[in-house]
Formats: C-alpha cells, structure tokens, sequence
C-alpha cells in the first residue's frame, strides 16, 4: 500500500511540484479496494487498486531519488529510509494497535494466535511473506482471513524500499553522467519480474500474488516511467489527454471484469498497471485530460487519507463479521465504512500529518531511525494482546473440569467404534446440543492439525506431478482398492485403511490437494493437468477390483458456467476409469459448512447450535444430480453418505463427543473413523456386485 501524504515531485529535469492528479488516483485506487472487500455488486475486480497503487509507489519513489541526485550528486540512504519510517510506520503502528484490541475482544478465539503472528510479521515488514506460507499451505489457505492480511502490500512495498534506494544509488555510481545504466538495468528487473509472474502464476499462485520479486515490475514500470518522464513530457497534450481517459475507463473497466476466478496477477495485472501509467502520463492541470475529474476537492481529499483508508478499512470488516457471527448486511457494511472514515480521519489529522511536518524530536534523519527501532520493538510487544489466555472463560455455573479452549490437551484421537443404528441415533440427537462437550474426542485446538495420517506419510501434498507408490493393508492380496481424487478423497483414508487391514485388501492411494479428477479433459488448472494424466494410467495400468474416487464439489457449482462441458468431462472420465471393467464407487462430497467449524465453536462454546448449518445449503444440488446420473451405471455406484452427517434439514457439527469438521470443508479424522462400518457395507456391496 502507497504511503500517505502528497509528495512535491516532478520528472527529472523539471522544476519539484505537487502533483494534484496523482492524489486523485490514489483516491480511485484506494475506493476500488474499499468497494471491492465492502463487496459492493460490479466491483469484482477491485483489487486491481493495489496494482495501481504499486505502479504509482515506483514512480514516486524513483522521482524523489533521481531529483536529489540531480540536486546534490549523491542519494543519502540513511535520509531515505527516515522519510519512509515517518510516513509509513506511525500509522500502521496505530491501526495494528488498534486492530488487536478490537480482535482480543470480538474475534473468534483460536483465530488470535495467527493473528499474534500477523502482528510480529507487521512489524518486521513480512506480512506478506507469513501469508505466501500461509495459503501455499493447503490446510491453512481454508482459514479465515486475517484482519491484518491487507498489510501484505505493505510488506511488499517495505520490502522495496529496502532494497530499490540501493539499486539505484550503485547503477547511477557506475555512470554518473548518465542515466542510460539505470534505465536498462531497471528494465531488465523489471522485464525478468514479469516474466517470472507470468510464467508461474498458474503454478506458484500464492507466491506470486504476495511476494516481491513477482510484484517488483508493477513498482518498475512506475519507477521507468519517472525515469523517462522527460521524453514523454514531448508528447502532444491532446495525445496524453486521451491516454488519461483511455487509462481512467481501463482501470474502472478491469474492476468490473476481473473476479476471483481470474488468474491474477500474472498477465492479467498488465491492463491495470498500463492502465495507470497512460493516466499519469496525461499529466495535471490539463484542459480536457482526466486530471479535470481527479483534481476535484472530494478527490483530494480521499487521496490524502487513501492510506489510512486503507489501513483501517479492512480489519473492521473482518472483525465486524466475527463480532456478528454471520455475514454483514449492506447496512451493517455501511456502518463500518463510516467508522473506516471517522477513524481514517482521526490517523490523519494526529498521526501522519503531524509527523509530516516533522517534530522536534525527529528533526535528525537518526532520530527519525531511533523513533523506526521503537516503533517496531513496541509492535512486537504489543503482538502479545492477542495471545490467547490459558483458559476460556467460564460462567458459574461450570465445573472446573469444564476448562480450556486453549488448553495443552495434546491427546490422541480416541476411536469410537459405534454400530449404525447407535452412530444414526447420535445423529438425530446432535441437533439438540447447546453446549460444547467436555469429553470431547479431539480438542479445538489440535483439529487444524488433524490431518490424515496420509499426510504425514508422504502420500499426499499439492505439488505432486508423479504420484507415489502409496500402499497399505495386504500387497499380495486379490483383492485391490484405489482411492483416488483430491484431499476430499484423502478425508476418507483412515476408514479407507482400516478396512483394508481387517478384510486383508490392499488399498492404493492417489490423492492431491486442490486437483479434482472431474476436470481430466479441460477447465482444470494447468498445475493439476500432469498429475490428473499420470493417475488415470496408473489407474487403467493396474488391476483394481474397486476404484473410490471423491472431489471437493458441495462448496463449488462446477456447472455454472458449462453444464453440458462438465457433464462431457465426468463421462469420459468415466469411461476411462471403467476401461478395464474396473468397478467404481463415487462418493458424493461430504457436506459443506458455511463456516470454519473449530473456529465457530470457540465462540460459541455455550451454543454450538450457532455453527450447525441447513443441509439444503450444504449440498450443491445440480452438481449432485449431475454426478449420480453419470456414475450410476452397470460399472459404478454412486454413493450419498449426507443421511449420515445430517438430518432431513440440519447438518450439526457436533456428533456425540465428536465435532464432525476440522476446518471449512473437510471432515475430522474421529468422525471420518467412526463411518468406517458405513463405508465397508457401501464397498461389500460394490464388491459383491
């Protein structure tokens, strides 16, 4: 995120002025996001306004290093890094402060621990490096969001503060007479940068969207900008005239096309950061260029409080929502964009504005680094408000058995094995069930780390091409069960190997994270294609007496776009799959909560009914339709085990002692072992058929 207050600046050569245009663009960018995370209806793409602030940081920065270069023939670091701690960190200092109050008392309490950790990264100017780990991480990306996620794009620009002065200050050293150097080194950084993003967005999403050497050609293109300001000043103002507004339509343009669903940033951020080089290229003070509308009042106001706005605008959002226990409503979002711009107000007028017009007690660049260290030491302590206590809070009328949510119950899972009849009637009695229980089988704690043991063992992750050689129950046994599908089928491995082991089979397993078998012909990401390709040969290599295959579809429509494509997908893989006369069970996707169940229930340990869910909601019933009409055939069953997570009309998340889910989607290791009788019945039948 671009810093605050307006900068005198001008390209090279020309006298230093401020630039009222440029304040009106932050003020776009900066609505953009707001729009776009307020989840304003036509704003899908809103988050392109990170992009131009990006390009507009570059051309900035660059702009203010070249001039004092030009001015006093050396670039000062020491004197640049005090610039950017005044005008970055006081108010990022505040608003974390702030952001982990307002959480320690409305955020759902196993979410404090990550944001303790988002907090430390703020400080060390790493948030988005946290958050590149966090979502590569397949379980982990299925978390909330963070009320400190946006910080992301502070750390990239952090990030290139540090390193940009230093490339400049060298490239420029080597040939101080010209600055021929430095535009061809820039260009090649920034040329490699985008190839690079390009290359690997498909593959590396994560990565490339939060880290900075994939971002650091947005920044370039703004810096090459500055650093050709000179020769595009020659162009004839009408011309920069209608690049402004081909610029200004471009990006509003983008903020409607792109959705989460674009493949981003990669080539898809190239419009919107041309798009902004075209509309400061059209210049300020123009006739019938777009700086006519920038320059407004209402847009210079908004783009001098467009880092505030941007600070304090998202973790109330995400706080609002957890304080609510639901979705926001347009009126309650209404609300927190007026508390976004009261307390915008508030960190402008006493934080960034009087640190601009530097006290005394940071008048020295050294100072001003003093003030930096204190700022960031204090961050880091301030981190602790939000690590959770050692007990939950308990009413008078609890037991002192009836301790801690974060307690160090570090168990292992117990296995209940229950008959059908019993598992049913647990069923039908969990909806009645208002409090958490206190023998439960696995504490909240722990249940993000309840993967499958497949997991551990090396038989599943989210970057396989080859899949390994998974084997487990009797190698020599004649009869031979392949699981394959994407970590919705991985959820069903523990019962998957119990069975083997006690009926003597041996069971094959070919799972990834991320990578449905429905996609094998087309729509699938390109990162899957190989791996999807290399398990049907295997599958149509080996000789399998029974083939379980199961994808994440309930949260999804895979159909919205292109029934008839996705019904000729699945009816090829089919065919496929069922070449050798290989028989097949399709296993309908588990329900799917509306919400991260371990989550849920920390904040609602007195009543767990809050996070149960309507079972017409957690089944994606035209996908289902679509899957039974195709896997029920001669060869293949297709198996709804829903009956078995929810009654006629509620999906409770607590069964028994058991809580049915371990995050948002996927199904606890305990309740997954505790249908291994109704999965064995379901594969004896296909077996016997």
């Amino acid at each position: 995120m671009i810093n605050s207050g307006v900068e005198k600046f001008g390209p090279t050569g020309q006298i230093l002025r401020r630039r009222r245009d440029i304040q009106g663009i932050r003020a776009i960018a900066v609505l953009l996001v707001l729009a776009y995370h307020a989840r304003v209806p036509g704003f899908s793409g809103g988050y392109i306004g990170v992009d131009v602030f990006f390009v507009v940081s570059g051309f900035l920065i660059t702009t203010l290093l070249i001039r004092e270069f030009d001015t006093t023939n050396k670039i000062s670091l020491i004197d640049f890094y005090a610039r950017r701690i005044r005008r970055l960190l006081p108010a990022s200092f505040v608003v974390v402060i702030g952001t982990l109050v307002i959480s320690r008392a409305w955020l759902e309490p196993l979410r404090l621990n990550d944001l303790t950790q988002d907090a430390r990264a703020a400080a060390l100017f790493a948030t988005n490096i946290v958050f590149s780990n966090r979502e590569s991480d397949y379980l982990q990306s299925a978390l909330p969001p963070s009320p400190l996620q946006h910080y992301w794009s502070l750390g990239v620009e952090e990030q290139f503060y540090i390193f940009f002065p230093l490339i400049v200050m060298v490239l420029l050293k080597i040939r101080r007479a010209s600055k021929t150097l430095l535009i061809a080194g820039l260009s090649v950084i920034t040329a490699l940068s985008f190839v690079f993003c390009a290359a690997l967005t498909a593959t590396m999403t994560s990565a490339t969207f939060y880290l900075l050497p994939f971002r650091a050609w947005e920044l370039g293109a703004g810096a090459l900008l500055a650093l050709i300001g000179s020769k595009v000043n020659r162009i004839k103002s009408t011309n920069r005239e209608l690049f402004g507004w081909i610029g200004l339509v471009a990006i509003v343009f983008t903020s409607f096309i792109y959705d989460s669903k674009t493949l981003f940033p990669g080539y898809a951020a190239a419009l919107p950061v041309f798009a902004t080089i075209f509309l400061i290229i059209s210049g300020d003070n123009s006739k019938f260029g777009p700086s006519r509308l920038l320059e407004l009042s209402i847009f210079q106001w908004l783009g001098s409080r467009s880092y505030s706005l941007y600070l304090w605008h998202w973790p109330l959002l995400i706080v609002a929502r957890s304080a609510n226990k639901a979705e926001l409503n347009a009126m309650q979002v209404a609300l927190c964009m007026l508390a976004t711009f009261a307390l915008s107000e508030l960190s402008f007028r006493f934080v960034e504005e009087p640190i601009h017009k530097v006290p005394k007690f940071l008048k020295t660049a050294n100072r001003s680094l003093a003030f930096g260290v204190l700022l960031v030491a204090t961050g880091l302590g301030a981190s602790l408000i939000t690590t959770p206590a050692t007990a939950r809070k308990t009413t008078t009328s609890e037991t002192a058995s009836n301790t801690t949510i974060a307690s160090n119950l570090a168990t292992t899972t117990t296995i209940f094995q229950y008959s059908d009849s019993q598992l049913k009637d647990l069923i039908n009695t969990a909806t009645e069930i208002s409090e958490l229980p206190v023998n439960l089988d696995q504490p909240l704690e722990v249940l993000d780390e309840d993967e499958p043991e497949i997991y551990k063992l090396g038989c599943h992750d989210h970057d396989f091409d080859v899949p390994p050689v998974c084997e487990f129950g009797d190698f020599k046994a004649t009869t031979s069960i392949a699981l394959i599908g994407d970590s919705h089928a991985a959820q069903w491995f523990e019962p998957m190997r119990r069975i083997a082991e006690q009926r003597q089979w041996k069971l094959q397993t070919f799972t990834r994270s991320g990578c449905t078998m429905l996609g094998i012909e087309n729509g699938v990401l390109e990162k899957c294609r190989t791996w999807l390709k290399n398990v049907l040969t295997e599958i149509q290599n080996g000789e399998f007496s029974l083939v379980v295959i199961s994808n994440y579809t309930n949260r999804e429509d895979l159909v919205d776009e292109s029934p008839d494509g996705f019904i000729n997908n699945i009816t090829k893989l089919h065919s496929a799959l069922t070449i050798n006369s290989q028989k097949i069970i399709y296993l309908a996707d588990s329900p799917g909560p509306l919400l991260h169940v371990p989550i849920c229930l920390s904040a609602n340990i007195q009543s767990v009914k809050n996070c149960n869910f309507e079972r017409e909601k957690a089944i994606n019933r035209q996908t289902t339709e679509i899957l039974q009409g195709v896997w029920s055939s001669a060869t293949s069953r297709f198996v709804n085990l829903t009956d078995w997570f929810c009654t006629s009309q509620i999906c409770p998340v607590i069964i028994g002692n058991m809580i049915a889910y371990r995050d948002i989607s996927h199904i606890s290791s305990g309740y997954a072992l505790a249908l291994t009788s109704v999965l064995l019945n379901e594969i004896e039948i296909s077996l016997a058929s």
